[in-house]
């Protein structure tokens, strides 16, 4: 993202006043070091949103957005980051620098722009031809699945006919060129030079928006049996599936408690049109940690509701996690009888739904549940084996969540809840004694760096803070082969070790406003928990250990899965080192 020559860059920051701009969008206060107000990019009622005017960065600890002025400027005005960088330029009365290829800028945003234009003018044609004779098949069907005329304009559903080149006639007239056509995702190359035929033929469309209102690609279902089921555009300079949800658009500017994330298309729009106005989708892909972030923006409590099939299971399991890293507060709406939201919501309506909230599990009450597939509880064997799966999952829990789900085991399995907690190997001291409230904080602590996103972020915030933890961070993690998951992230401690080495010190705000998006918050939360970190250098030692514990645990998942299946000598070899490695890593 380096586009701009750094001293240029300097001095159109230094000329930014951060506090200055995000006062425009909220009420800011000042407390202690910082200015605090209500986030401008999540609801919220109580101040989460934080700027050190000294540093020039902003956190939310509610959706964990961070980063510098230019971050800022881009999520609050939805710009680009090269359009970001203009804006501040014109609100300084700054010129843009004479070696910055402004031409190239250009084309990119041109192309950008035409692509979106295409994606536009492609859905108005889908509709219009879902409203036509050529549509009554896709009208029928769509009736066949309670979705009416008007539902089916508020999400701007089409029609693709069969045919191989529909589309691509009627985008040609409009002027489109087949490279356009081809970026955008509409059409397809065939194996001739020349031969070009329509991505979607013969079924439903349904246009993904994002929340600037703009249509980024499609989704498309078949009304009969082809396969795949569905077909959905692809990466492309304008989308990125990871980073976008179906439906989030319709959520822009509402004050929401929550939201439901369902699997598909039809989801969304059913429970729409029941009512339940608030359920978003992934699209075609398992949650993915982008979405997650993009949901904290919005709220601070997710339901999960999946189909109820072994697929939709196994994808509620990992979409958990990955929103509990996140800190949202998650429960999954279980429906009766594997129903999916589709069905459930028209034989009983969007109140018969909502009502299914009320009986949400929790994240850890729903893995208990899901250790139950396949076991037999009705014989002793059947309750051991469950026991013991259970046990695995409560002692990596918070004491509480251990207290509540201890007897939830107990009386599925008729054992005591002593025998439960002592499986776990959780012991029963005293609350009110030194020694063990003392244990108790370290065993929280420990807790805490299980998570990769969290271990990651105390790392990199012991690493800016001091420059003796940031040498034994870098030597540690090169002696355990790992690094930051981030690549941004990872060029970032290289350049701030290398500073620390001549002795310079970090320029934040500088450093903030050349990062990626995503990096930029993680650096933003690290540089916003300084004060937390007492010891740095134990504390970089202990956060290294966690981040290898996880790369190890997964890597000999991997390999275990590969040995039941056979595996290669080597694989058995690297199994039973790493292994050997895992278990001097307590």
């Amino acid at each position: 993202m380096a586009i701009f020559p750094d001293a240029w860059l300097s001095e159109l920051l230094s000329k930014s006043d951060l506090a200055a701009i995000a006062s425009e969008y909220t009420l800011l206060k000042p407390k202690g070091k910082r200015l605090w107000g209500c986030c401008p990019f999540h609801s919220e009622k109580t101040p989460s949103f934080s700027v050190v005017p000294d540093e020039q960065f902003y956190y939310c600890f509610g959706c964990h957005a961070g980063g510098s002025v230019v971050q800022f400027v881009m999520d609050a005005e939805k710009l680009t980051y090269v359009e970001a960088i203009k804006y501040l330029a014109q609100r300084a009365g700054m010129e843009l620098p004479d070696d910055v290829d402004d031409d190239r800028l250009r084309q990119e945003r041109a192309l950008k722009e035409r692509l979106y234009a295409a994606c536009k003018d492609a859905a108005m044609f889908y509709h219009a031809k879902l409203l036509s004779e050529e549509g009554k098949e896709a009208q029928k069907y769509l009736m066949g699945r309670n979705i009416d005329a008007a539902t089916a304009a508020k999400f701007g559903l089409g029609y693709a006919p069969p045919g191989w080149d529909n589309l691509l006639k009627y985008m040609t007239e409009k002027g489109y060129s087949n490279e356009h056509l081809l970026a955008a995702g509409l059409i397809i190359q065939g194996k001739g030079r020349d031969k070009y035929y329509d991505a979607y033929r013969d079924r439903v469309m349904f246009p993904i928006v994002s929340t600037a209102k703009r249509v980024l690609g499609f989704g498309a279902r078949t009304m009969g049996n082809d396969t795949p089921k569905y077909l959905n555009t692809g990466d492309t300079p304008i989308f990125n599936k990871r980073n976008n949800l179906y439906g989030l658009n319709l959520q822009k500017g509402k004050h929401l408690a929550d939201i439901i994330i369902v699997e598909g298309y039809m989801d969304v729009i059913s429970l729409y049109k029941a009512g339940v106005t608030n359920a978003v989708a992934s699209l075609g892909t398992a949650l993915t940690q982008q979405q997650a972030r993009l949901i904290k923006r919005y709220v601070p409590k997710v339901y999960i509701s999946y189909d109820g099939d072994s697929a939709g299971q196994n994808a509620t399991l990992r979409g958990l996690d990955i929103l509990a890293k996140e800190g949202l507060d998650v429960r999954v709406i279980v429906i009766p009888d594997n129903m999916d939201p589709d069905d459930y919501a028209k034989k009983f309506g969007g109140q018969e739904y909502l009502a299914l909230k009320d009986k949400a599990l929790t994240l850890n009450g729903f893995k208990l549940d899901s250790l139950m597939g396949g076991i037999d509880l009705g014989t002793p064997d059947g309750r051991e084996e469950y026991a013991k799966k259970a046990c695995a999952l409560l002692a990596r829990l918070e004491p509480v969540e251990q207290e509540r789900y201890a007897s939830v085991i107990a009386r599925r399995t008729g054992l005591s809840k002593e025998a439960i907690l002592r499986q776990c190997g959780i012991s029963g001291s005293p609350a009110g004694n030194s020694i063990g409230n003392s244990r108790n904080t370290k065993q929280q602590n420990r807790e805490r760096l299980k998570s990769l996103n969290k271990a990651e972020t105390a790392l990199l915030c012991c690493m800016i803070k001091s420059g003796e933890a940031l040498l034994c961070a870098m030597e540690e993690m090169a002696r355990y082969g790992i690094s930051f998951s981030d690549s941004a992230i990872n060029a970032f401690a290289e350049g701030l070790l290398a500073r620390s080495v001549m002795g310079e010190k970090l320029d934040i705000p500088l450093a903030l406003s050349m990062l990626p998006q995503e990096a930029a918050e993680s650096v933003s939360a690290a540089i916003g928990s300084e004060d937390t970190v007492i010891d740095p250098v134990t504390t970089a030692k202990d956060c290294v250990a966690a981040i290898a514990r996880e790369a190890m645990d997964e890597r000999i998942k991997e390999l275990a899965a590969a040995m039941q299946t056979g595996g290669s000598d080597e694989e058995k070899r690297e199994y039973m080192e790493l292994v050997k490695k895992r278990a001097s890593l307590k």
